[in-house]
């Protein structure tokens, strides 16, 4: 199990009792008046994931390995979550509980993390982005949110993006040559040189997610576009 950039060489994780999960679903319906309904949205929900672990350590009691876990386990937001026989796949995560059966130098028992989106994260990529058409092919298995990274080379009022996917991005600015421009889906982030710009351009904007299979995008000023594969 690495957490956060990190592994204990102490902790098992007990594989006969390891299930990865699939992430639930909520759905919004509509009931007709004739009887029946439609699903007109569904979403991913977030849940505890357990993980059983055997701790072992012939050097520390295991009161002081949990203090050192406290450490490693809790924080502020959430962190990446992985096992070394999944590679390039990871969840995000907070750590949530811990239920252990003591002994003065081992323990078993669970290790619950919350997960507030479960599916599973793959890969960064980066589409390369010119003013001519350039189709790309998004790859995992669900829509992913994006990043997406420029450079003015030279002064502009505007900057435009145009995908057939359903993203579409206009900003109207006054740019300079060196201003480095950040447009994020999560959290609907525009920066402009670390600067939160939302209220002072124009915007004329359609913010979808990427959807597996074939991508079409061009725009007016050469750009980076970033998302992570999405997996169930």
């Amino acid at each position: 199990m690495i957490f956060n950039g990190e592994s204990k060489s102490y902790i098992r994780v007990r594989r006969e009792l390891f299930r990865p999960p699939s992430p639930p679903i909520e759905f919004d319906t509509i009931d007709y008046s004739t009887g029946g309904s439609r699903v007109v949205k569904k979403r991913f929900t977030g849940f505890t994931f357990t993980v059983p672990v055997k701790i072992i350590s012939p050097d520390k009691r295991i009161e002081e390995l949990k203090e050192e876990l406290s450490d490693w386990l809790i924080h502020e937001e959430p962190k990446k979550l992985g096992f070394k026989d999944i590679p390039n796949r990871y969840y995000l995560a907070y750590y949530e509980s811990m239920e252990l059966d003591e002994r003065p130098y081992s323990a078993t028992g669970e290790i619950n993390f919350y997960l507030p989106d479960g599916r599973r994260i793959g890969e960064e990529k980066t589409i390369n982005i010119n003013s001519s058409n350039i189709n790309h092919t998004i790859t995992g298995q669900d829509k992913a949110p994006w990043t997406v990274e420029t450079v003015f080379t030279g002064n502009t009022n505007e900057f435009e993006l145009i995908t057939n996917q359903g993203l579409y991005l206009l900003l109207g600015y006054e740019f300079i040559e060196g201003d480095r421009l950040t447009i994020k889906y999560e959290g609907r982030e525009v920066w402009l040189n670390d600067r939160d710009l939302r209220h002072a351009i124009r915007l004329k904007t359609n913010y979808e997610l990427l959807s597996p299979g074939n991508l079409r995008v061009r725009a007016s000023h050469n750009c980076t576009l970033k998302y992570d594969e999405r997996y169930f």
